[in-house]
């Protein structure tokens, strides 16, 4: 039986929500792993809901009812702190925090023996519900925005994401922080045109009207903070718990996720074409002490990802688009868990989708990869081919008759990592539907390189079967 703590609250502040993220990138260097907070800590009391309000004179408001809270949600209430009080909230209409508001529930959050959140304790629950099948992400946090201590729930069949961080305008800048909140989406993930849907926390630089105006929001910018926080994505289907994608060029996202528990694993891409052309935009992703797990009934259902990961390309429908350029992705993960899916980590600088007339090559894009502990865990399926702990490929294309393009690159820095044992591992510098590409099909300059050798590889990871060849390797010949 799981043993169960209740998360330490601070009076009237969240203290790391409030960390500026160049702390979290510094503890994520490699040496500097966090210890796990210990489940003997006695929790420190929180004031309730009407002293908090008395107590910061008259800044807090405080949320009884569905009415209330949506009215809440005016703009002339930005910077404002927006108490919800404990129960249930059923919204019938998508909602934005407004700027620099703190949206907080009462929940108490329960944290199992290894720091990880697990539920909220009985009696404590602030939830909102989304009712009705109207589109769009059932909260969207404006600049400065905080939300702690919520459960959010989405309607199932509804076509949105349950929690979106995202651009308003070309240059606009929006940092939000997520604490200690729990957020179920029942939807699989798709396709929309204004973007993703079933993810429980979408995090974009938009392009609003798919080549028509408005243009895309150029040069945008976007940073989240996730610690403590619960996603659950029991639905069929591929899952998604994060989304993290530029749609506009010179952009760039930045998420920093700790100590959380996200089901349906990542979707992360450095620029993505539609149609508009997405070049020289940024995806940096860091991740430390977190679980990552499928939450699906069916652990032998094939096209379950943990962590789907690009530098650049188009889209997966047949939207023209000119192809995307210069585009990049960081992933830094320290001592993370990866476990239930059916392929553990697909990572690609470059992926193609569509040959001409529909899409052009994706060229100079990058993922730069680094797992520093991190521990692997598949399901078996009876030696399925469909299931890996690692496919990684410098540029990957869904159509075996297609050149990717050229100077797509993948760098991979693997210490310390746990794997799975015997799966069906690919690594290529050009991988299509059936492995490896011909040299004729394979561009110049797509290359996969493990930063290290062989020797070293095999010394520091262990039960990752099979073991990328030694001519990926910057210390093997190639």
């Amino acid at each position: 039986m799981r043993r169960l703590h209740r998360a330490k609250t601070v009076r009237g502040r969240d203290p790391i929500g409030a960390l500026p993220l160049a702390i979290s990138l510094l503890l994520l260097a490699p040496g500097c792993a966090v210890d796990a907070p210990s489940p003997s800590e006695p929790p420190v009391a929180a004031l309730d809901a009407p002293a908090q309000a008395a107590a910061d004179g008259g800044q807090t408001i405080v949320v009884d009812d569905a009415v209330e809270l949506v009215a809440a949600m005016s703009p002339e209430h930005a910077g404002r702190r927006i108490l919800v009080r404990a129960g249930s909230y059923l919204v019938s209409q998508t909602l934005v925090v407004p700027d620099g508001a703190t949206l907080e529930g009462e929940g108490v959050m329960l944290l199992d023996e290894t720091g990880l959140p697990a539920g909220f304790a009985a009696g404590t629950r602030t939830s909102i519900a989304m009712t009705a099948n109207v589109p769009g992400d059932v909260l969207t946090l404006g600049d400065g925005v905080t939300v702690r201590r919520l459960a959010l729930e989405d309607l199932p069949g509804r076509s949105g994401n349950a929690i979106g961080i995202v651009s308003r305008h070309d240059r606009d800048r929006v940092s939000a922080t997520i604490v200690e909140t729990e957020i179920v989406n029942p939807n699989p993930h798709g396709v929309a045109p204004q973007g993703p849907t079933g993810c429980g926390l979408a995090v974009l630089t938009l392009n609003p009207n798919l080549g028509a105006d408005p243009l895309p929001h150029a040069g945008a910018s976007i940073t989240a903070r996730v610690t403590r926080t619960l996603i659950r994505s029991p639905a069929m289907g591929v899952g998604c718990g994060l989304f993290a994608f530029n749609f506009a060029p010179s952009a760039s996202i930045s998420v920093d996720v700790s100590r959380s528990v996200i089901g349906g694993g990542v979707i992360a891409s450095g620029g993505v074409s539609r149609p508009d052309a997405v070049n020289d935009s940024r995806t940096v992703l860091a991740s430390h002490h977190n679980l990552y797990r499928d939450d699906t009934a069916d652990p032998c259902a094939a096209g379950r990802l943990g962590w789907n990961l690009q530098g650049g390309s188009g889209t997966p429908i047949p939207l023209p688009n000119p192809g995307a350029a210069r585009n990049a992705l960081r992933l830094h993960s320290v001592s993370d868990r990866i476990e239930g899916f059916t392929m553990g980590v697909l990572a690609t600088g470059g992926r193609r989708f569509f040959g001409a007339p529909t899409a052009g090559p994706v060229t100079d894009n990058s993922v730069d990869l680094e797992l520093l502990g991190t521990t692997i865990s598949t399901s078996a399926c009876g030696e399925a081919a469909f299931v890996a702990d690692l496919r990684l490929a410098g540029a990957l294309v869904t159509d075996g008759a297609i050149v990717p393009g050229d100077g797509n690159t993948l760098r991979a820095v693997l210490r310390g990592v746990t794997g799975s044992g015997s799966r069906s591992n690919d690594y290529a510098d050009v991988l299509g539907p059936a492995g490896a590409q011909p040299p004729s099909l394979q561009g110049a300059g797509n290359r996969l390189s493990i930063v290290g050798s062989p020797e070293a590889f095999a010394r520091t990871n262990h039960a990752i079967a099979p073991a990328p060849g030694a001519t990926f390797f910057t210390g093997g010949a190639r």
